[in-house]
């Protein structure tokens, strides 16, 4: 399946910033100004709720289509190798669940990627009302988010032109790296990322930086007179 993206998918430069919930919020009340086509506003914001909170790929939430790629040749091979994309059913309604006053989402982990347990949220969280009145409305074995793939990044672009689906998670998983009450093993579990991938997000997080900080300020201070 051949998809009409544009060559540019980063035309404004990746976006490092963080999003506080003010923000996200001013985000949200934007869509109710937006043409959204032939979706409604309630899908496209307990959507976008949903990659704030839990920082997933668009494809583990909406799903994908198997399609065909072409990797050119390299150093590592001559010829050009045809590869062909896994398809994912996306979230359905079968896979989100209410137990007292947490969501669990199962969503299958892309790109060789490994979630062995379903994600929990707690409903107290901003905007999981959101999230909470869409599953509610699904109807059973159908996908909780029924946006195509095209379709998600052109009203991504419409809501923000500056901003891309792929930000909600790098900025998820930085905030997580820079967690210090969080292990490599929770935040490879949460995301479905590799060791060797979440110890490059706590590089950027800044999370090594301050710890060696901190550590150089106790021990400057340890050598100072006890008052």
């Amino acid at each position: 399946m051949k998809h009409n993206f544009p060559r540019h998918r980063y035309k404004h430069g990746k976006q490092r910033k963080a999003v506080d919930i003010p923000t996200f919020k001013a985000m949200l009340d934007k869509i109710d100004l937006v043409d959204l086509g032939k979706y409604d506003p309630l899908t496209i914001k307990s959507f976008l709720a949903l990659l704030f909170w839990t920082g997933l790929r668009k494809t583990e939430a909406i799903g994908a289509k198997r399609h065909k790629y072409v990797c050119p040749p390299c150093s590592r091979h001559a010829e050009p190798i045809v590869k062909y994309t896994e398809a994912i059913p996306g979230i359905l309604k079968e896979d989100i669940e209410i137990q007292g006053d947490i969501m669990l989402i199962e969503a299958v982990a892309r790109k060789h990627g490994n979630r062995e347990a379903p994600l929990e949220l707690w409903i107290g969280f901003p905007f999981m009302d959101l999230i909470l009145q869409q599953w509610k409305r699904t109807p059973p074995k159908h996908r909780v988010w029924p946006i195509s793939e095209w379709d998600s990044w052109n009203l991504m672009k419409r809501i923000d032109k500056k901003k891309y689906l792929h930000w909600f998670r790098f900025v998820r998983i930085t905030e997580l790296c820079a967690n210090p009450k969080l292990s490599v093993g929770d935040i490879c579990s949460w995301t479905g990322l590799t060791p060797q991938t979440i110890n490059a997000y706590m590089e950027r997080s800044g999370r090594f930086i301050k710890r060696t900080a901190q550590a150089m300020r106790e021990e400057y201070e340890a050598t100072l007179p006890f008052k």
